[in-house]
């Protein structure tokens, strides 16, 4: 459940909560139309307040996901729900186990969403004289002095049983919470609503509301100003229904921009579907017609993400979406943690759909969510600390197939080298006891790439410079079989290999006789390119199985036949895009990137843009290149076509260009 107070500035410093469920499906819907379309108005921005309703003295965080890694707190959790109390930001969770063990609730507390303080115990059953279990979804919300907390208890299955929506009230954030009615604020069923996940929202207006319901139904009810009593509708009635399409519990509410924002779980909560939809209304009855599903599972990162509240930093429109979800590797249903992630809104304030980031700067003096696998590791000082070994690893719990792993990389000692591990699987104490590969740098000045499984496969090597003590920046890319090395600039590859031997796997750190930290490590899935699969046209190939089409179809492992080639003097291969796009990257494979050799990489060309295939605007010259891979960052491009031309097809008299794959990114 969630609590949530809307400033007077119009910005919701939310407190949502959360419900007990899991994680929705890889592939997002299309977005739906909604019955109403959203505000446009702007939302304001002024001095800080907190929930409360006093200024703001805590920090301002602005990041683009949890930066010091998720899970953000240790333990298993569920149903988060925040609040904002003076300098502090505060989450209440459901304790993640057995029925029959939940007993009581903690909460944690931050000044910065990086390094969090636990609070144990803030209310148990004991203070609860009706509640015995299934104590459930927390929904913090401070009135008048008083610090309120509504939670859900005994998961009652019909009117005849006791329990349902419960209110304890405290003096302090961190309670002791007691039970402030002596029985439940709402005991039964009413419009088919299972009395769970609970989330209170306090209007501009000073009306305070409860959002509640499972089994698929949603109700929405006044709460009185003593928070503790039920109020009346216009109409009479005191249980509105308000269920939109496709809910199933963990209702969540805020405002931003005058308009009313509806979220919900979907899925079961043990299950890879659970997922969370929202809606947008002008009323804070509705109605409520899904627009979208916003967060799911990534099988990449982690399953049954879910039961939601969100976060709005006081005087800011930065947003947070606070969710519980499962690691890869675990099946227990109650095995799942709290994250959080950036929440964004369109200019017509519509939601983005949510990516969940896989990012640790270590600033939280923690490595949460990694496991070791031989090696000493620890981390603090912001940074994660390995001492030399025959190859301890440090994984997370990921699945990445295709990405962009990036980590600062500091060799503190030893003759070996330290660097990314990939693609990991079966992983255990020793030196080459995983399935993988391994991109590593060491004082000796080399950069070292290879393929484990039960023993090493060297792929390439380079040299490079590398200074002991001084962090340098290791990039790793793997599309298909295509793995690229880059050291500090990231710009040029210094490795470039085709192995498609491992597929899929964990992403991590790994020592080999040295000692290490490592820093700022960020995974993201790879981009798909804009040129993938697009028309492609250009001068006569070499032969019919060299044609355009080969240079857009995502591989370079086909051999000779998997290549544009063109004869012809000044050879040119164009691109449809299908609209106009926003390019920031190009990327050209060349002769030795599928197979052939360097004297066939291309050594001079220009590539263009244009809106109509007509007018073209040059954005990237070369004239002396000699890599296989070639990387091209762009500012301010845009275009419908790209065209590349060769103005030197080789190193040699050669005059054959061959183009392997042309590559465009947003």
């Amino acid at each position: 459940m969630t609590a949530s107070l809307t400033t007077p500035a119009g910005l919701a410093a939310t407190a949502l909560t959360a419900l007990l469920v899991c994680a929705a499906p890889a592939v997002l819907p299309p977005t739906a139309s909604a019955s109403t379309p959203p505000s446009t108005a702007p939302v304001s921005s002024t001095a800080p307040v907190s929930s409360t309703g006093v200024p703001f003295a805590g920090a301002v965080p602005d990041q683009s996901t949890a930066e010091s890694g998720n899970p953000f707190v240790d333990g298993w959790y569920a149903d988060p729900d925040v609040a904002i109390y003076g300098g502090r930001y505060w989450v209440f969770p459901t304790t993640s186990a057995r029925y029959a063990e939940q007993t009581h609730l903690d909460a944690f507390s931050s000044t910065d969403l990086v390094r969090w303080t636990k609070h144990p115990n803030v209310l148990t059953t004991a203070d609860v004289p009706w509640a015995e279990f299934a104590v459930w979804a927390p929904a913090p919300i401070e009135r008048d002095g008083k610090y309120f907390l509504y939670f859900a208890a005994n998961d009652i299955q019909d009117d005849s049983e006791v329990g349902g929506i419960g209110v304890a009230v405290a003096d302090r954030p961190e309670g002791p919470y007691r039970d402030a009615i002596g029985e439940p604020l709402v005991a039964a069923f009413h419009n088919g609503a299972q009395p769970i996940d609970q989330d209170v929202f306090i209007d501009d207006d000073g009306q305070a509301y409860m959002y509640y319901g499972g089994w698929g139904h949603a109700n929405v009810v006044k709460l009185n100003r003593d928070m503790t009593s039920l109020g009346t509708f216009a109409d009479g009635s005191t249980f509105k229904e308000i269920t939109p399409s496709g809910y199933v519990e963990g209702a969540q509410m805020f405002k931003r921009g005058g308009r009313y924002y509806l979220m919900w779980s979907e899925g079961g909560w043990t299950g890879p579907d659970y997922s969370v939809s929202y809606a947008i209304a002008d009323s804070p009855t509705g109605p409520f017609a899904k627009l979208d599903k916003v967060l799911a599972q990534d099988p990449a990162v982690a399953r049954g993400s879910g039961h939601n509240s969100v976060l709005n930093i006081p005087g800011t429109d930065t947003w947070y979406v606070v969710y519980h979800r499962r690691p890869l590797s675990e099946t227990d249903g109650n095995h799942r943690q709290l994250a959080y992630d950036r929440m964004h809104f369109n200019a017509d304030g519509t939601i983005r759909r949510i990516a969940m980031k896989v990012r640790d700067d270590f600033a939280d003096g923690n490595a949460l969510g990694w496991k070791t696998r031989g090696g000493t590791w620890s981390a603090t000082g912001g940074r994660y600390r390995a001492g030399s070994s025959p190859g301890g690893k440090a994984l997370l719990d990921t699945n990445f197939a295709d990405f962009t792993q990036d980590t600062d990389v500091t060799i503190t000692s030893g003759g070996g080298d330290a660097g990314i591990a990939f693609r990991v699987t079966g992983a255990t104490e020793g030196a080459d006891a995983y399935r993988g590969y391994y991109a590593g740098i060491s004082a000796a000045g080399r950069v070292v790439l290879g393929r484990a499984d039960g023993t090493w496969t060297p792929l390439g090597s380079a040299a490079v410079p590398v200074v002991l003590g001084k962090a340098h920046r290791l990039r790793v890319t793997a599309a298909g079989a295509s793995i690229r090395v880059y050291v500090d600039d990231l710009a040029t590859p210094r490795i470039s290999v085709t192995d498609a031997t491992h597929r899929s796997g964990a992403n991590g750190v790994r020592v080999f006789n040295a000692g290490a930290t490592f820093d700022n490590v960020a995974v993201d899935h790879l981009t798909t390119g804009l040129a993938l699969g697009r028309p492609a046209t250009g001068t006569p190939s070499c032969s019919p199985s060299e044609g355009p089409e080969k240079a857009v179809n995502g591989s370079v492992g086909g051999g000779n036949a998997d290549k544009f080639c063109s004869s012809v003097t000044g050879a040119r291969l164009q691109v449809d895009l299908g609209a106009v796009r926003t390019v920031g990257r190009f990327e050209v494979d060349h002769a030795q990137a599928g197979g052939e050799q360097a004297a066939y990489n291309t050594r001079a060309f220009r590539i263009s843009v244009s809106d109509d295939g007509v007018r073209w605007t040059p954005v990237v010259d070369v004239v002396d290149n000699t890599a296989a891979t070639t990387v091209h960052p762009v500012t301010g491009v845009s275009g419908r076509h790209v065209r590349l031309d060769v103005a030197v097809p080789t190193q040699t008299a050669e005059q054959a260009a061959r183009v392997y794959e042309l590559r465009a990114y947003g």
